[in-house]
């Protein structure tokens, strides 16, 4: 099962979250934005988002989704077919790079191989003529926040790789940039070493309180850094907003399958309780009871319609006197030391597969036993759309089955 941890359950609040009557203004607005490259490839269809001053913003999808698009039109190496920039409320969409105030850190990490540590990151200062007693103070500052003192006369191929990551985010954040954008900078790193520097960059970000863009596609490591989070599907944005928001409010059946474990039943509404806050779904492996409560809508009105809604593994239980209940047998049982038990499971009728995350250890038969798995009715997300991508199919580009 995916770690869910996130970002909330691993650092210190920065004072403007503990500040919570004093809004912060929004750093980035994107508006409007689309990208056709010259082959007929549309890339970004038209999106809207906006950054909060101070936040750590991630962009998150599928390879193909449009989000290393989107990273690199607000850095200015892609030119924008429409739509607008802004930063600070200025209009940066025609400005040229080196104009934008905005800083970059690459995957590859693109540190200058015959520059020392110390002059690879005094070298954006040299470029824009900084004084040279500020330029000092500056390069020392950094070089101590990012705790590179007695690396900096080595040069890159001298260096691991977390101190080159931390020498490319030295580099960029020593010109005290209004906004850094990140490009997958993780991905060449192993497990470990990713933990690590996803710590480094939480204790960075909390101490200059800098607003930082992410591009990745790691869901996990998404909802472990970031205050907001933006799902990017086919060039659209299908939701945006806090970790908690996209995991447990998920707008479409793409959002819920991509962020995070989740089991999806799809069926069509029979029938609607008195207080219309309760659903009656009927699927091909049963009629089930499903909160309409994140719909903001009643339940009445949506009656004969097609719909989907999603139960996390971790609000599934074995409990025949559930609300609502499915006879499944085991396929398969995965125990993981600390964290409980895995069970893949597979609904009785055979047209259903669905999995349950237990937290004590279980000793259950594979393809043996069958197990009746129940939730409540207020752990159902009622799903009104499978993406906001039109044509998407849940079975093949959501499910892929």
């Amino acid at each position: 099962m995916a770690d869910h941890t996130t970002k909330e359950e691993t650092s210190q609040p920065k004072p403007s979250e503990r500040q919570a009557v004093e809004q912060p203004r929004d750093i980035l607005q994107v508006r409007g934005l689309r990208k056709v490259y010259p082959d007929g490839t549309l890339a970004v269809d038209d999106i809207d988002f906006d950054v909060k001053d101070g936040d750590f913003c991630v962009l998150i999808g599928p390879s193909g989704c449009g989000k290393s698009t989107t990273l690199h039109s607000i850095i200015g190496k892609v030119t924008p077919t429409k739509g607008e920039i802004l930063l600070d409320d200025v209009d940066i969409t025609g400005t040229p790079t080196y104009e934008r105030d905005i800083g970059l850190v690459f995957q590859d990490f693109q540190l200058f191989p015959h520059l020392t540590v110390e002059n690879n990151v005094r070298y954006g200062l040299d470029r824009v003529g900084v004084e040279a007693s500020t330029k000092t103070e500056r390069v020392e500052e950094m070089l101590q926040l990012m705790q590179l003192q007695d690396v900096r006369d080595r040069s890159p191929e001298e260096l691991s790789a977390g101190q080159k990551q931390r020498v490319a985010l030295a580099r960029s954040l020593v010109l005290k940039p209004k906004l850094l954008l990140l490009d997958e900078p993780l991905g060449d790193l192993d497990y470990k070493m990713q933990k690590r520097m996803e710590r480094e960059l939480l204790r960075i970000h909390r101490e200059l309180e800098t607003t930082f863009v992410y591009v990745t596609h790691d869901q996990n490591q998404a909802m472990r850094l970031g205050d907001q989070i933006v799902v990017m599907n086919e060039g659209q944005i299908e939701q945006s907003g806090t970790v908690s928001e996209v995991y447990n409010q998920p707008a479409t059946a793409f959002v819920a399958s991509f962020v995070g474990d989740s089991n999806i039943f799809t069926g069509q509404i029979v029938d609607a309780q008195d207080t219309a806050a309760t659903v009656t779904v009927s699927t091909a492996v049963g009629e089930f009871a499903v909160s309409t409560a994140n719909t903001g809508v009643e339940g009445d009105s949506l009656v004969g319609e097609q719909v989907s809604f999603v139960v996390r593994p971790q609000h599934l239980r074995l409990d025949a006197d559930s609300p609502n209940s499915l006879l499944c047998r085991v396929l398969d049982v995965i125990s993981r030391p600390g964290r409980g038990t895995q069970l893949l499971l597979e609904a009785a009728s055979g047209e259903e597969t669905m999995e349950i995350q237990l937290k004590s250890e279980s000793r259950l038969d594979i393809e043996t036993e069958t197990v009746t798995v129940g939730w409540d009715v207020e752990d159902t997300i009622l799903l009104e759309r499978t993406s906001v991508v039109s044509g998407v199919d849940l079975e093949t580009d959501v499910l892929g089955e």
